[in-house]
């Protein structure tokens, strides 16, 4: 908890020289049709695009990888556009050796579908922190000593695959969880990969988009996901139709931070949901108090559409959760409506299955102490601690795969 002048005074710096915070100036709602106005907006958006990536420049993942690249075609898509996939494996990896056998491998290792942040609006993190998670399972692979020899090589032939999934205003939702949706279905079914489990992993609006790729594919047999600091708009509490906002007491207690800034986060909820921005109405709406009718989570904060998920998949378990939420993140308390969203679920999933021998699901929740995602820089314990306990699962789900295999 900061003092509010010192909370003042970080809001000021983020407020201004934080690149995103420009973003609040571009329109939420274009015509895109219109010639005019698409390149307008596209010339408000783009230069803060570029500074984003530009930061991830840096990051050579072909030196610390083997990568390929695919595209994958949607269907019925006028644009053409397809969905772009970059697939990582370890340096000299058994099944990596040659890169374009990469698809090809039907080895029993593990899939890991990572989305990055930005908001729905921009690309961050998509290489850093990609590289720094799974630069350090591997690292703690390499220590392992609890493993026996067929296994040995789980996580080195883990494939890491980052989803360039469309972006917002362009795109509105749910265009970027279905092109997840599309890529998961793709690498298992049409590539035959995660025989060896299968992970989902996002941070921020990425881990939003986690929640709702695990609750619409618990028939893949997802075994974890790993939600990073979610965008979780809660029910608004002063409408009588259904409806969402950002409205909480960490939001409002953390208005000041801006990290990330509060009013970039409200401008791309709308530019994802479709809503004009309208600054005249705005200026005396409180932080966090915009509605919208559109639920970005895709129904992930419903415990009924939970349960309806898991019933109609077949699953004997749900998937682990593995949530992080920091005490200095506006967006804290949505990450905990969440786990209790979930813990609903489970509940009623243990009382139905009092018979079951199988190992039930759990949360591991983890609490950091910084503001969004500042944890991989500064918390470095709390960023080792969660991946240790995270690749203790998916070791517990490649061992229950192979057994199964060879029953």
């Amino acid at each position: 908890e900061l003092h509010w002048a010192v909370r003042y005074f970080v809001g000021y710096l983020f407020g201004t020289f934080v690149p995103v915070r420009h973003l609040t100036k571009c329109p939420t709602v274009v015509d895109w049709n219109n010639a005019q106005e698409a390149e307008e907006a596209k010339s408000c958006i783009t230069p803060i695009r570029d500074i984003l990536e530009q930061g991830d420049e840096p990051v050579d993942l072909n030196k610390l990888f083997d990568v390929q690249d695919i595209d994958i075609e949607r269907r019925g898509d006028r644009e053409n556009s397809p969905v772009h996939v970059t697939l990582l494996k370890k340096k000299g990896s058994s099944s990596s050796s040659d890169a374009t056998a990469m698809p090809n491998d039907n080895s029993k290792a593990p899939l890991i579908l990572y989305m990055h942040g930005g908001g729905f609006t921009v690309r961050a993190g998509k290489k850093k922190l990609a590289a720094q998670i799974f630069g350090y399972l591997h690292q703690i692979g390499e220590q392992d000593d609890d493993v026996n020899e067929s296994e040995h090589s789980f996580i080195d032939d883990a494939v890491w695959a980052i989803v360039d999934y469309r972006l917002a205003p362009e795109h509105l939702y749910p265009a970027a969880a279905e092109d997840c949706l599309l890529v998961l279905n793709h690498l298992v079914k049409d590539m035959n990969l995660g025989e060896g489990g299968i992970h989902i992993s996002g941070i921020s609006a990425g881990a939003t988009l986690a929640m709702e790729v695990t609750l619409k594919s618990l028939d893949l047999g997802i075994d974890s996901f790993y939600v990073d600091e979610p965008r979780v708009p809660l029910p608004s509490k002063d409408s009588n139709q259904r409806a969402w906002s950002l409205d909480s007491g960490s939001y409002r207690r953390y208005s000041y931070t801006r990290l990330p800034p509060v009013d970039w986060v409200e401008w791309s909820l709308k530019a994802m949901t479709g809503m004009e921005t309208d600054h005249d109405v705005e200026s005396s709406i409180p932080y966090g108090m915009i509605t919208t009718d559109v639920d970005i989570t895709g129904g992930s904060i419903d415990a009924a559409k939970w349960k309806r998920s898991f019933d109609e998949s077949n699953s004997t378990m749900l998937p682990r959760l593995f949530l992080v939420a920091a005490n200095g993140d506006p967006l804290k308390d949505g990450g905990l409506y969440f786990k209790h969203i979930y813990e609903e679920v489970i509940e009623q999933v243990e009382a139905e299955a009092q018979s079951n021998t199988e190992r039930q699901p759990q949360i591991k929740y983890v609490e950091s102490s910084s503001g969004h995602t500042l944890h991989y820089i500064f918390e470095k314990h709390v960023f080792e601690n969660s991946m240790k306990e995270w690749y203790v699962e998916m070791k517990k789900a490649h061992r229950r795969k192979l057994l199964k295999n060879d029953l």
